[in-house]
């Protein structure tokens, strides 16, 4: 990694570098108008109310569920303002990459016999609503939709609706610390300490810093404790520096050295980026990646644009365990520090919206001429030099050789409270798939995919 790009920075001057950067951001990115208007993991960790025996009809249980190098396809450089220097008279203007129009196909509009298939899938897994998308390159989308989004509403899902994806999350909130390392205020190899304004240990090994990338990659010994069981209903930086500083916060074993799932660490990482950017974690998803793609999404719920069509989450009695009111009234007040529990598992967005995310990995950075990600921190977050459960870990994301349907993909999945997700892509086809359930009866191949996403995907897999 190239250490003057992503070196050091004190908080003050990394603040001023991040409105600098914002500003960029807004001349020179234009909005898409899109989409606005196994057993091996624990997953992600809000235990926020559920849905009253009122609403559900049930008394629901607040236990969460568990769940669990391919090259970097070469993108073209989007448009960028191009400046005059003194030598510019004598060049060529720079040649525009081709654009075009996005393309989104309802599958059922268009192959009856292939929606029969995942009508069947979806119904003998006893599923309360799915919503899938594919993608296929940058410009073409498939989307499939199933079920109900709220059965007591009688509303459909469409491919609009929004889902809580649970671990699908934590690669958008890898992506949001990447941004920073591309903009020089966040160094993946430095000390969380220097970030965070307190030290950081593991106690069996004082000598080894913990840093943003062991976060990603699930190597920093920090784990899912029984302290931050208790705590992660009500979320602070008070709090998140209290389970760091207990000794029953890590694992006995020096960080860096082995892959360790951890939905804490990833709170951690959302704990750095807010205090390097002065943003709470939510607004700064926002600046860097959603807002940029033109894309309607949030990890505090009531942010959202467009509120009215969120999913209910079913369990596999088909149950309501989070009514939409529910899940609207999670998420603090919109400063740092006040709510750190949303970078693992809290992100609300349409299956159609994520697949734009993903295709923008698969393209190197860059999405329909928006570039979120330079190319080498692209090429960082698919560098799986880890030995993973079943597979290799990257930043986030993991790969396996042959893991579907004989081709090597990127991927990962998320499970709670009901909602079962999973994305599969692939970087040699700039291909994949995005599926997210409610309310099914499903278990996990012994890779750790879910069983239901994984035989929807397969059947998409391609048409």
């Amino acid at each position: 990694m190239d250490k003057k790009k992503y070196g050091n920075t004190s908080r003050t001057t990394a603040k001023v570098a991040f409105v600098i950067v914002a500003i960029i951001f807004a001349v020179s990115i234009y909005s898409l108008g899109f989409g606005k208007s196994g057993p091996d993991e624990a997953d992600d960790a809000d235990l926020s109310p559920v849905a009253s025996s009122e609403e559900s009809g049930v008394p629901v249980s607040t236990i969460p569920e568990t769940t669990q190098p391919a090259p970097v396809n070469p993108a073209e450089e989007p448009a960028v303002t191009h400046t005059i220097d003194v030598d510019d008279t004598q060049k060529e203007p720079p040649v525009q990459p081709e654009q075009r129009e996005v393309s989104v196909t309802d599958i059922s509009g268009i192959d009856e016999e292939l929606s029969g298939k995942l009508d069947a899938v979806a119904s003998f897994f006893n599923c309360v609503a799915v919503s899938l998308a594919v993608f296929d390159g940058q410009y073409d989308y498939y989307t499939y939709q199933y079920g109900s989004a709220d059965v007591n509403a009688r509303r459909p899902v469409d491919a609009d609706t929004k889902f809580r994806i649970a671990s699908l999350s934590k690669l958008t909130s890898a992506i949001i610390a990447m941004t920073l390392a591309d903009a020089g205020l966040l160094d993946i190899d430095e000390d969380i300490s220097t970030y965070l304004g307190y030290e950081i240990r593991n106690q069996n090994y004082p000598d080894t810093a913990i840093t943003s990338r062991m976060l990603m990659q699930h190597t920093s010994s920090v784990y899912d404790s029984d302290l931050y069981i208790r705590e992660r209903s009500s979320y602070s930086a008070e709090s998140t520096r209290l389970i760091l500083s207990s000794s029953h916060a890590y694992r006995n074993r020096q960080p860096g050295e082995l892959f360790e799932y951890s939905d804490f660490g990833l709170i951690v990482l959302g704990a750095v980026c807010e205090n390097v950017s002065g943003l709470f974690f939510d607004a700064l998803a926002n600046e860097v990646l959603f807002k940029p793609l033109g894309i309607d999404a949030a990890y505090v719920p009531k942010n959202l644009q467009n509120t009215a069509n969120i999913a209910a989450i079913y369990d596999a009695n088909n149950r309501m365990t989070r009514s939409v009111q529910a899940q609207l009234s999670l998420g603090g007040g919109g400063e740092t520090g006040q709510e750190h529990n949303t970078a693992q598992g809290s992100l609300m967005i349409s299956a159609l919206d994520y697949a734009r995310i993903l295709a923008m990995l698969a393209n190197g950075g860059v999405l329909d001429g928006v570039r979120i990600l330079s190319e080498e921190a692209v090429r960082e977050m698919h560098n799986t030099n880890v030995e993973g459960e079943h597979y290799k870990q990257g930043l986030v994301v993991r790969f396996e050789d042959n893991a579907f349907m004989g081709d090597g993909v990127y991927w990962h999945t998320g499970s709670a409270y009901g909602t079962f997700a999973q994305f599969i892509y692939c970087t040699e086809s700039g291909r994949g798939v995005v599926a997210v359930t409610t309310g099914a009866k499903t278990e996990r191949r012994p890779n750790g995919m879910v069983i239901v996403c994984a035989e929807l995907m397969e059947l998409v897999w391609w048409r």
